[in-house]
C-alpha cells in the first residue's frame, strides 16, 4: 500500500509540474502580446534600416557619394550676369561683415532716391550670393514710399536665389541662408505695394485685391523660349488691356488710332528688351493707384520694361554691330562734341550722347531701319495718356542704361527732324531749346549718373485726372 500511494503521488506531481509549466508558458506569451513584442521586434527592424539610410544620407552631407545627388545647380543667367558686372548697381565692394540686416530706405526708388536705392540691392545682391547671413530681415520701419523699379529689382534677386536655393535643397546641397522675412511692414501703403504687386505677391504668389489699386502682376518672358514671339504677342495684348483698364475707371477713353500705336510702341519695347538682354528674361511690372484729393479723383499709373544685360551703349559700340550706318553716325557726332567740348567726365560722356541718340526714331542696333519707332515715341505716348499738356509735380518717365540716365517730365516734346537722301520725317526729341543732336541736351533730364544700371530699364509713372461726359468727346485721346 505505501509503494501504491508513492507511486500515486510521484504520478500526481509530475502530471501538475507539467501543467504548471504549460501555465508558466501561456501566461509568459499573453504577456508578449500584451506588452507588443511582435511590433517591438518590427520597430527594431525599422529603425535598424533607417539608421542606415540616415548615416547614407550623413555621407552625401560630407561629400561622399556625390555621384548620387548629381551636379550643384547652376546661377541662372541674370545671377551669372550680375556677377560679372563687378560695378552693377553701386561700385561698393562686400562688405567684410554681413548680419542680414536690412533697413529699407525711406524712398526706395530708382528714380529719385536713386543712389541710396543702388546701394542697398548692391549689398543684397552680396549676401544673396556669398550667402554670408544665414538670417535675412527686412526692416520696412523707417520706409515711406517704395516705387516699382525698385521693389521689383530687389524681387527679382529674391526670386531668382529662392529658386536656385531650392534647387540645392533638392539636390542635398547646404544653403547657409536659412530664413528670407519682412518685419514692420504694418503701413497701408507698405501691405499695398507688398500684396499687390510687391514680394508677398510675386515670390509667396499670396496677393491681395484692394478696392483703389490695379495690380499689373509682374511679367516675364523667357527670350530663349521656342514660342517666344508669340508669348510676346500675348503679353502686349496683356499691357494694352491693363493700360485701358486704368484709363475706364478714370472715364478715359482712347481712339482706335491712340490704341493701335500703344500696342505698337509697346511691342516695339519689348522687342527691344528681349534683342538687348544679355540673360534669358525680360520683365514688366505696373501698379494703379486712384483717390479723392482736393475734390478731384486722380490716379496714378506706374509702369516698369526692364532687362538685365548690355546696355544700350555697349550694343551700339560693340565692333560685331549690325547696324554699321548708325554707329557711323555717332562717331561723327561724338567727334562734333568732341571738338566743342561738350564732354565732360562723369557729367556728360560718349556713352550719354550715344545713349540718347539711339532712343530716336528709327535708330536701332538691328540693320533693318524699317522695324519699329523707337523708345522716344513710346515715352511720348505713355505721357499723353495724361490728356493735357500741362506739367505736374509727380509725372516723369525715365531710361536708365549703364550710366546714362534720361527723364521726361513734358518739358521738351517731340520734334519733326528731316533725314537721309529720301527726305524721311522722323521724330526726335533733344532736350535743348534749338531741337538740335548736334547741341548738348539740358542736363537736368540727360545726364551721366554714377550708379551703374545692368541692363535697361524704362519706368513711368503718371498722374492721371478724372473728366467728366461732357469733357470726353473734346478730349479723347
Amino acid at each position: 500500500m505505501r509503494n501504491n500511494s508513492h507511486n500515486n503521488q510521484l504520478h500526481f506531481s509530475n502530471r501538475a509540474k507539467t501543467k504548471h509549466e504549460k501555465f508558466v508558458r501561456r501566461r509568459k506569451t499573453k504577456h508578449r502580446r500584451l506588452l507588443g513584442l511582435l511590433k517591438y521586434m518590427n520597430d527594431v527592424r525599422e529603425t535598424a534600416k533607417n539608421n542606415k539610410r540616415e548615416f547614407s544620407q550623413s555621407a552625401f552631407s560630407k561629400g561622399k557619394h556625390k555621384r548620387y545627388r548629381g551636379s550643384k545647380p547652376e546661377y541662372s543667367d541674370t545671377i551669372k550676369y550680375l556677377a560679372l558686372k563687378k560695378e552693377a548697381f553701386s561700385g561698393e565692394g562686400k562688405p567684410r561683415k554681413e548680419d542680414g540686416n536690412f533697413e529699407i530706405p525711406e524712398i526706395f526708388s530708382l528714380s529719385e532716391n536713386y543712389s541710396i536705392s543702388f546701394s542697398f540691392l548692391k549689398r543684397l545682391f552680396y549676401a544673396l550670393y556669398f550667402q554670408s547671413a544665414a538670417h535675412i530681415k527686412f526692416d520696412y520701419s523707417k520706409c515711406k514710399r517704395i516705387d516699382i523699379d525698385a521693389s521689383v529689382c530687389m524681387d527679382i534677386l529674391l526670386g531668382e536665389f529662392i529658386l536656385h536655393f531650392n534647387s540645392c535643397r533638392k539636390r542635398k546641397y547646404d544653403v547657409k541662408i536659412l530664413e528670407i522675412t519682412p518685419v514692420n511692414f504694418e503701413k497701408e501703403h507698405i501691405q499695398k505695394i507688398l500684396f499687390s504687386i510687391g514680394a508677398f505677391s510675386n515670390i509667396k504668389g499670396f496677393r491681395i485685391n484692394y478696392p483703389d489699386i490695379i495690380p499689373y502682376p509682374l511679367c516675364f518672358g523667357e527670350i530663349k523660349h521656342p514660342l517666344a514671339s508669340k508669348i510676346r504677342e500675348v503679353h502686349i495684348t496683356e499691357m494694352v488691356n491693363y493700360v485701358l483698364k486704368c484709363m475706364v475707371k478714370m472715364k478715359r477713353t482712347l481712339t482706335a488710332e491712340a490704341e493701335d500705336n500703344l500696342f505698337k510702341v509697346i511691342g516695339e519695347v519689348l522687342i527691344n528688351a528681349e534683342e538687348h538682354s544679355s540673360g534669358d528674361k525680360r520683365f514688366s511690372i505696373g501698379y494703379f493707384q486712384d483717390k479723392e484729393e482736393n475734390g478731384e479723383h486722380i490716379g496714378t499709373f506706374n509702369l516698369v520694361i526692364l532687362n538685365f544685360g548690355n546696355t544700350i551703349y555697349e550694343m551700339f559700340s560693340d565692333p560685331d554691330c549690325p547696324n554699321k550706318s548708325v554707329v557711323a553716325e555717332m562717331k561723327d557726332l561724338s567727334s562734333s562734341y568732341t571738338r566743342k567740348g561738350f564732354f565732360s567726365k562723369a557729367d556728360f560722356e560718349e556713352q550719354t550722347l550715344w545713349t540718347l541718340y539711339a532712343l530716336q526714331e528709327g535708330v536701332t542696333s538691328k540693320a533693318d531701319w524699317k522695324r519699329g519707332n523707337g523708345s522716344i515715341r513710346f515715352i511720348d505716348s505713355f505721357f499723353s495718356l495724361k490728356g493735357d499738356n500741362e506739367k505736374d509735380n509727380m509725372s516723369y518717365l525715365s531710361i536708365v542704361s549703364g550710366n546714362t540716365r534720361i527723364t521726361f517730365n513734358g518739358t521738351y516734346r517731340l520734334i519733326d527732324k528731316i533725314k537721309g537722301k529720301n527726305n524721311r520725317k522722323f521724330k526726335m526729341m533733344t532736350f535743348n531749346e534749338n531741337g538740335d543732336i548736334e547741341n548738348k541736351p539740358d542736363k537736368k533730364y540727360v545726364t551721366f549718373a554714377d550708379n551703374y544700371f545692368p541692363g535697361t530699364i524704362i519706368s513711368a509713372k503718371i498722374c492721371i485726372k478724372e473728366i467728366n461726359t461732357e469733357q470726353s468727346d473734346n478730349e479723347k485721346q
